[in-house]
């Protein structure tokens, strides 16, 4: 926590607790495997922030990032921690209000980064074969929340693209134009999803929306998620979840139970983004 007070004294920026727990979400993803002993003081900080009555949405979003970021980084020994915090002054379990709060605020992931997390943390957890499985919060609200972040990625990296590609051809002409056509006619069906996802960008983003989603903007460190060659792949690893709750009939009753026709056509929409992302990597 020392480590921590002197990371918020010396940390610039409008906020130096967010800044000062992204650099403990930097720690935790880039030292997957190295830092069991130090995972229980970041989860602390974390969960003691979401604790106060008093915090900036920027501020809990972080703070929820974080630990899903230690359930990414180990789901067993995280979920372990998470069930041993103790709420001041409150004998409700920390799981269930932790789960409520993420699912609750699926829209202040704001960078691509995050919301990634949030997707390959949650699947991590439902797969590892020792990991707790807390179906009890989550059963009802875990595939919607998926479908959201997905959907919203989805447009988000489109929107990089395009953003790339006009920059690209300001200082290259108009080379790339039939690729720029085909993520176009790719894209047509999150036409809607889209306008919807940049209008409540807006709510939380107010003003200028240009180099939104440049990662200096919103996410000034690399992590070994943000490699696009060897980081794992969000909608894969989505579409690999689906495929183990099929085998796992249980758990795929669980969960798939709230899942209603506009869901699945989602969910269908998904699989085929993973399958021409994969292709994509490949060629």
């Amino acid at each position: 926590k020392q480590w921590y007070q002197r990371r918020v004294a010396i940390t610039a920026g409008e906020d130096p607790q967010y800044n000062a727990l992204k650099l403990v979400e930097v720690i935790i993803v880039n030292h997957r495997g190295k830092i069991d002993h130090m995972l229980h003081m970041f989860m602390s900080l974390a969960l003691d922030k979401l604790a106060q009555s008093v915090q900036t949405q920027e501020l809990r979003a972080m703070a929820l990032l974080v630990v899903v970021a230690a359930i990414w980084y180990n789901p067993v020994l995280a979920m372990h921690l998470l069930d041993k915090y103790k709420l001041p002054n409150s004998s409700e379990s920390v799981v269930e209000q932790f789960f409520n709060q993420l699912f609750s605020d699926a829209e202040v992931f704001i960078g691509i980064h995050d919301k990634k997390v949030a997707v390959l943390g949650l699947c991590e957890l439902i797969m590892h074969p020792s990991a707790p499985k807390p179906f009890e919060h989550i059963a009802d609200k875990l595939i919607p929340y998926f479908i959201t972040l997905l959907k919203n990625l989805r447009v988000a990296y489109q929107l990089r693209r395009e953003e790339e590609n006009e920059e690209s051809e300001d200082e290259e002409g108009e080379e790339g134009g039939e690729e720029d056509e085909e993520l176009e006619s790719e894209d047509d069906e999150w036409d809607d999803e889209g306008t919807e996802y940049l209008t409540k960008l807006e709510e939380f983003v107010p003003g200028d929306m240009s180099g939104l989603f440049d990662l200096e903007h919103l996410e000034c460190f690399d992590t070994v998620l943000d490699d696009e060659e060897t980081a794992p792949c969000e909608f894969t690893t989505f579409k690999r979840l689906l495929e183990f709750l099929m085998k796992n009939e249980g758990s795929h009753e669980v969960l798939m139970k709230c899942v209603d026709d506009d869901l699945k056509k989602d969910m269908e929409s998904i699989i085929q983004y993973a399958d021409r992302e994969t292709d994509r990597k490949r060629s």
